[in-house]
């Protein structure tokens, strides 16, 4: 069984915090599968190391990538991720910016998948409240949506059932 490498970019910490989080629901299912770096000190053939990736990101702004995935994606330009199976979870603030809720969400999965990589990981709108976003496809985001902001009470659930999710779409668990 190959090993899990999760990667987040967290300015605030917030998106650090459920990136532990949810190495926390991997090890209750699988204990050591998941190993998890901060994407500001990452080397693309650590990132490329893994056939299962899960990338973290929050939206900064107005749509903006994190500073350190902002510096991270241009790297991968012309690298192959071919048969690799990614996941990915953004944080946002529906409430203040419902105009681009998840947008960097939206911008990473589009280089990762130029890059050949396989999407997987798909997560249902229902329960959000944005106007748009780069990261919906019909009524799922392209990954995993946390709001610490607006709903907080709910991150550990939404983590809890998408490990679960991943892990069988990975055919991990």
């Amino acid at each position: 069984m190959g090993k899990v490498g999760l990667f987040y970019g967290s300015s605030t910490g917030k998106t650090e915090f459920v990136a532990y989080q949810m190495k926390d629901q991997f090890d209750k299912r699988a204990p050591g599968l998941v190993d998890v770096f901060n994407i500001g000190s990452t080397s693309v053939e650590q990132f490329t190391g893994y056939e299962y990736i899960i990338c973290g990101i929050p939206t900064w702004n107005t749509g903006q990538l994190q500073d350190d995935w902002a510096f991270f994606l241009p790297k991968l330009k012309g690298v192959s991720l071919k048969g690799k199976k990614i996941a990915v979870f953004g944080l946002g603030d529906q409430n203040g910016y419902g105009f681009n809720f998840l947008d960097a969400v939206g911008t990473l999965t589009d280089e990762l998948l130029k890059c050949g990589a396989q999407l997987w990981g798909l997560w249902r709108t229902t329960g959000y409240q944005f106007e748009e976003s780069k990261a919906v496809v019909e009524d799922h985001f392209l990954g995993l949506g946390i709001d610490e902001d607006g709903q907080n009470e709910l991150t550990t659930a939404r983590v809890e059932r998408w490990v679960n999710q991943v892990l069988g779409e990975f055919e991990l668990g």
